[in-house]
């Protein structure tokens, strides 16, 4: 303003207005010059009125920081070009637990700190900071990367996201980020996957994870062969029973912990449901796997004590190796399991290999049962009878009925052959209603002092419906209820406590006889006896066998047919061949007597001719007529019809 100020005055005074150039360039000027002027004015407040907003917004991001630091659990970090660390704040180092001062170098020691897995990754491991370092190293932002840290003893994990950061002249000048500990939701996602593969109550593999590991080795062609154990506890079913599934649980969180103390660390053992469990070693070699499953079967069977209570089981192996035995998962398990099933079979408490006769005869087996429906409607099942003779009249007290298969490729099937065929495939009550049928039908063409025994399978107990479809074929055929009598083992009641001894009620009060069937081969045969409404006991053969050379059985069968008369029941031997074991039997007082000394079991049209023309059976007479002397054959003595004198 002075400038033009001064300039106006010395053109006014000096009269230099007709000097036109003058004064345009004096007004182009005065014009430059006050618009400059207002315009850098302009501009120097716009900055300085950023330069305060750009103060008070550094001051507010830093205490936002602050606070941030001080009350979240995560912290800021930041490293140099280079990867080294630098501007620790209080809050990494707390969660460092280290001082501040003693936080520095590279980022990835720092955080491998003492572990040596960390610090020095392996082939096999692999580098836990895999992720970061490739990021880090190609300049890249990164998100919430999950990183082990070693704290001392300690690993914990740390979620980690940073960006890199530039100067003015856009330089990569290093990294900043955020971290925070995130140890505790990471432990709790390992241990939900380790529940996704392991059983919760022993911490065996489960089910899943067993069939991926067996799966994975064979179909892996570095792996030369493995074998599949399946085990079984025996007994434990008695365990629960008795103590409850509380104890039953202690027992199976035992049984793991031996398993897991019989097998090698390369082993997978598992818990399948149950008591099943399974063991897969990377090996084929027959006398390996059979080592382990000795070593398994030593540990298992020991005792287990549990508060003072004594614990004894016992576990049964079976043995498949791949590629022998199969190459496939399923191949393995079936052969596995019929092992298994074999090793049941020889006594418990062993082991078994998978042959082909397995096999050969679980094919066998199925070819039975698909044609047992056939059997029943096409007739080819018939009943044989058995008499039962009164040791001391020598005549027919009973008779028992004993179902027979004749099949028309196979010829004629005994019963043990059959039986549990019907009871696997849901046919054993329609087995059991054809034989009582034919039973009832013959007793009523019988004299009226003739007993009928029928056996009933442990399957058939449990069914809701027995007692009233035995009763109606009872009634249709016109007999007496007290005239028929079922015929039950030991180990059945047991196995069916509470629909049995309902049951067994029921047909009692219709007023048919219950007999338990092979006595003495059960687990607490006193207290069967206490508990259950039987009419007649019914001693198992393998007493009698060698009742006359074996100085043990004699006085157990002495004492067992004294007990069953102090309880009011009628006894009845089985198995009789000789005339020295009916003389012993009949000197005990034992009441009656079955056997091929008196008469295989036969058909019903011979029991019909045997009442009346009044012949005898071997030399026991049996009705009327003379004695006469035993045929042998194979050893045993056979059904010998006399002329009627």
């Amino acid at each position: 303003m002075p400038i033009i100020t001064g300039t106006v005055v010395i053109i006014v005074l000096n009269y230099k207005f007709e000097v036109w150039p003058i004064v345009v360039c004096f007004l182009g000027y005065s014009f430059l010059a006050i618009s400059s002027i207002f315009y850098v004015n302009r501009r120097l407040f716009e900055r300085n009125i950023g330069s305060i907003r750009l103060a008070q917004t550094t001051e507010t991001i830093r205490i936002l920081l602050r606070d941030f630091e001080e009350n979240a659990s995560d912290w800021l970090w930041e490293t140099d070009a280079s990867g080294q660390i630098k501007q620790v704040s209080a809050r990494f180092a707390e969660v460092a637990r280290r001082p501040v001062e003693a936080i520095g170098g590279d980022l990835f020691t720092f955080m491998a700190g003492a572990d040596e897995t960390l610090r020095r990754p392996s082939v096999a491991a692999g580098d836990a900071f895999e992720a970061m370092r490739r990021q880090m190293a190609a300049r890249k932002p990164f998100r919430d990367l999950v990183v082990p840290v070693s704290m001392g003893s300690e690993r914990r994990w740390w979620s980690m996201t940073g960006k890199p950061i530039e100067d003015r002249r856009g330089n990569f000048i290093g990294y900043r980020g955020v971290g925070s500990d995130v140890t505790a939701m990471h432990r709790s996602r390992e241990r939900i996957a380790h529940l996704a593969r392991h059983d919760s109550l022993t911490d065996l593999a489960n089910r899943t994870e067993f069939n991926n590991t067996l799966s994975q080795w064979l179909s892996d062609d570095r792996q030369p062969g493995a074998a599949l154990l399946c085990l079984d506890l025996d007994q434990f079913k008695a365990v629960n029973d008795s103590y409850g599934h509380g104890m039953g649980d202690s027992v199976l969180r035992a049984v793991a912990h031996r398993i897991r103390g019989a097998i090698r660390d390369r082993d997978v053992a598992a818990r399948l449901g149950g008591d099943e469990f399974s063991i897969v070693l990377p090996s084929d070699d027959e006398f390996e796997a059979t080592s382990v499953a000795e070593r398994v079967i030593d540990r298992v069977a020991r005792p287990y004590k549990f508060d003072g209570v004594t614990v004894e089981i016992g576990v049964s192996i079976g043995i498949a190796l791949a590629p022998r035995d199969g190459t496939t998962a399923e191949d393995l398990y079936k052969n596995a399991d019929l092992a298994l099933y074999r090793a049941k079979d020889s006594g418990r408490g062993t082991w078994r290999l998978f042959d082909r006769t397995m096999d050969r005869h679980l094919q066998d087996r199925r070819g039975l049962q698909r044609d047992m429906k056939r059997a029943l409607r096409d007739d080819q099942l018939f009943v044989e009878f058995q008499p039962v003779i009164a040791l001391a009249s020598s005549s027919i007290v009973g008779l028992e009925a004993l179902v027979r298969w004749r099949h028309p490729e196979r010829g004629i099937i005994p019963p043990g052959d059959f039986i549990e065929i019907a009871e696997r495939s849901g046919l054993i009550s329609t087995v059991t209603a054809f034989v009582l049928a034919e039973a009832t039908a013959l007793a009523a063409k019988l004299p009226p002092a003739i007993t009928v025994a029928v056996n009933l399978s442990p399957l058939h107990l449990r069914e809701a419906w027995l007692v009233d479809q035995l009763h109606a074929i009872i009634e249709a055929a016109g007999v007496t209820p007290a005239r028929i009598e079922f015929e039950v083992t030991e180990s059945a009641v047991l196995e069916t406590e509470g629909r049995t001894i309902e049951h067994l009620h029921g047909l009692r009060a219709l007023g048919c006889r219950i007999a338990i069937d092979d006595f003495g081969t059960g687990y607490s045969s006193l207290a069967t006896l206490r508990r259950f409404p039987f009419d007649r006991l019914k001693i198992d053969r393998s007493f009698i066998n060698d009742l006359a050379c074996n100085e043990n059985d004699a006085p157990i069968v002495k004492a067992i047919i004294e007990l069953s008369h102090t309880l009011g029941l009628r006894v009845t031997a089985e198995g009789i061949e000789t005339e020295r074991h009916a003389a012993v039997l009949k000197s005990y007082g034992c009441n009656d007597g079955q056997g091929y000394l008196f008469s295989p079991p036969v058909r019903a049209d011979k029991i019909l001719d045997l009442f009346e023309t009044g012949r005898t059976v071997t030399s026991f007479t049996v009705g009327r007529g003379a004695p006469a002397e035993p045929m042998r054959a194979s050893g045993r003595a056979t059904l010998r019809v006399l002329p009627e004198p």
